[in-house]
């Protein structure tokens, strides 16, 4: 998983060929870094079929506003430059691994 910035969202999000799972985080959310954590195992998984990629919401308030972020962890999965599921708070692995499968088999 990547750590983007407000200046390299659209590269790296929208205009990315494959799909992309974005978690927005912030550095106090308890639940951010499990999150984090499952984010690295399942990047593993699905490398070379989903791009992995997190922002954190304080330092890049432009993009957690055009988002809508009010809550952290957001998940947002982007398909071709468009929010095509939101999910807020922690998931659980298997959870992320159904809607993953999904979108790429």
């Amino acid at each position: 998983m990547i750590e983007i910035t407000n200046t390299d969202f659209n590269s790296e999000v929208l205009e990315c060929e494959l799909p992309v799972l974005a978690c927005f985080t912030a550095e106090w959310c308890h639940a951010c870094y499990p999150m984090c954590l499952i984010f690295d195992e399942l990047a593993n998984d699905y490398d070379g079929s989903v791009k992995f990629v997190r922002l954190g919401v304080e330092k890049n308030p432009d993009i957690a506003e055009r988002y809508r972020t009010v809550a952290v962890p957001t998940i947002l999965l982007f398909k071709s430059s468009h929010v095509v599921k939101r999910l807020i708070g922690f998931h659980e692995p298997a959870e992320l691994r159904h809607i993953l499968d999904c979108l790429v088999y």
